[in-house]
């Protein structure tokens, strides 16, 4: 996996990435059912208006260290990307905020994933979000009728 910040091959694929080639590659007798395993942690992500950037919310164990991390999958034909990652911690009640930015994945349409894990377990969840306009449109990007 390459990572864009330091522009080098990641090494340390997260866990739950392994975990995700593990299902797709288990024969479909050794599948479980529709049924996910509660992992204790969720996430839920959103673009960050105005801003280059994905808003993370969730829950987890109080005071407990987390890693979140983006991912980027621009095309079949391209590695995933990781983005950007952090760690963060769990208030004492337990839930999680942070802004992780995108910046290098200006590119509209590519689908970001983001993993939510535990440290040094690995237990975690993950979101989807698709890159888009970091504002919502503005009088300006609009094309007057006389020049169309």
């Amino acid at each position: 996996m390459y990572d864009a910040a330091t522009m080098h091959v990641d090494t340390r694929f997260p866990i739950a990435f392994f975990a995700a080639v593990a299902a797709l590659c288990a024969p479909v007798t050794a599948q479980t059912p529709s049924t996910a395993p509660v992992t204790g942690i969720t996430v839920s992500a959103t673009r960050a208006v105005g801003a280059e950037a994905v808003r993370i919310t969730g829950t987890a164990a109080a005071t407990r260290p987390l890693e979140a991390a983006i991912y980027a999958r621009f095309s079949q034909d391209l590695p995933t990307v990781l983005l950007s990652r952090r760690i963060i911690s769990t208030d004492a009640t337990g839930r999680y905020e942070t802004t992780l930015p995108t910046a290098p994945a200006y590119f509209r349409g590519a689908i970001l994933t983001i993993v939510v894990r535990t440290i040094p377990d690995g237990a975690g969840a993950s979101a989807t979000v698709s890159v888009a306009a970091p504002n919502v449109p503005a009088p300006p990007d609009d094309i007057p009728a006389s020049v169309r």
